[in-house]
């Protein structure tokens, strides 16, 4: 039980639901409660999905999660996020409202830093960039919540910019208009491929 808690905490209240529903009720209320317990795990995870701020790795054109990696350093004039899931109507608000928190930067406690940039920093980012590259699907509803995160930055004077879309993705964005909206040139193979030609264009 003690691997079980160090390994996942819903895997352990699932476990203790199981045992306390089959000691005092019987084994299908067991059962019962462990698949309830599972089933809003799914949920959670579907709805709440991680997003990250990306930073690079030293003398690298890698980029990783910044909480993972400490020594990944943020770029100049550009901030990264990355949407670590499928984009659909069941999470689509959520996700939009945290990749606006990536340029807010105050999301978690690992960047309370940011939270002390005055807004005249702030308004020195001039892109986001959004890796898509862990999103295997999205939606009409996940389009749009990308849509209105486009017309939310563009009243900040900051360019929405997506990268490394697979396939599937890239489809559906082109077929909606999306690209169209945003820009061909705002479409990126790589994070490292927009880096480089955004950061040319932030230059002073």
């Amino acid at each position: 039980m003690i691997l079980i808690w160090r390994i996942d905490k819903f895997d352990f209240v699932a476990c203790m639901g199981a045992f306390f529903g089959v000691v005092f009720a019987s084994v299908e209320i067991g059962l019962l409660i462990a698949g309830a317990i599972s089933f809003a795990k799914i949920i959670f995870q579907v709805t709440r999905p991680r997003t990250v701020v990306l930073g690079r790795i030293p003398r690298t054109t890698v980029y990783r999660n910044i909480e993972q990696y400490p020594e990944a350093t943020k770029i100049s004039g550009i901030m990264i996020g990355r949407v670590d899931s499928a984009i659909y109507f069941s999470n689509s608000n959520y996700i939009g409202g945290r990749i606006a928190c990536v340029y807010n930067a105050g999301y978690t406690t690992a960047y309370e830093e940011e939270d002390r940039i005055n807004e005249d920093n702030r308004e020195r980012i001039r892109f986001l960039i959004v890796e898509l590259s862990p999103v295997t699907d999205i939606d009409t509803s996940g389009i749009h919540a990308l849509e209105d995160l486009y017309k939310s930055l563009q009243k900040r004077d900051i360019q929405l910019v997506v990268a490394n879309p697979g396939q599937v993705v890239l489809d559906k964005l082109h077929s909606s208009g999306f690209v169209k909206t945003v820009g061909e040139d705002a479409v990126f193979m790589t994070v490292g491929d927009a880096v480089f030609t955004l950061g040319h264009i932030s230059e002073p």
